[in-house]
């Protein structure tokens, strides 16, 4: 792992302690792309002469999209478990740096190097989503 003050990401599980939080940062992410969602309510629509009504229940919610490359064998184990939680602590930047709660969405993996059990490399693309 990184030395955490160079994290572009940091993932602590929920009701862990200071300190307990896995940093990912440039050499293992691979792609980090972002989208800010406003949901809308049922009141949200067009109305028949063309003005858009907005209904916003919640706006600038964040899903992250990421794939990490190149994760040993232990990292990659390491983000599989903490990623695995219902629901955890998620430090991301975007243009500063925010702590939100956040699940795993779909988890995708594979095997780029086997060469032995210490030495396999991984590739994994995870979207984060806000709670």
């Amino acid at each position: 792992m990184i030395d955490k003050k160079f994290a572009l990401l940091k993932i602590l599980p929920e009701g862990g302690a200071e300190g307990d939080e896995i940093p990912l940062g440039y050499g293992n992410i691979g792609s980090y792309k972002g989208q800010l969602i406003d949901i809308d309510g049922d009141g949200a629509g067009t109305t028949e002469d063309g003005h858009t009504i907005r209904d916003i229940r919640r706006r600038g919610k964040a899903k992250l999209m990421l794939r990490f490359d190149n994760l040993t064998t232990a990292e990659f184990s390491a983000l599989m478990k903490a990623i695995s939680r219902d629901k955890f602590q998620l430090t991301y930047f975007c243009g500063e740096f925010k702590t939100i709660s956040a699940h795993a969405g779909d988890r995708n993996f594979e095997l780029i190097k086997a060469s032995g059990e210490k030495d396999g490399r991984w590739r994994l693309d995870v979207n984060f989503i806000e709670y």
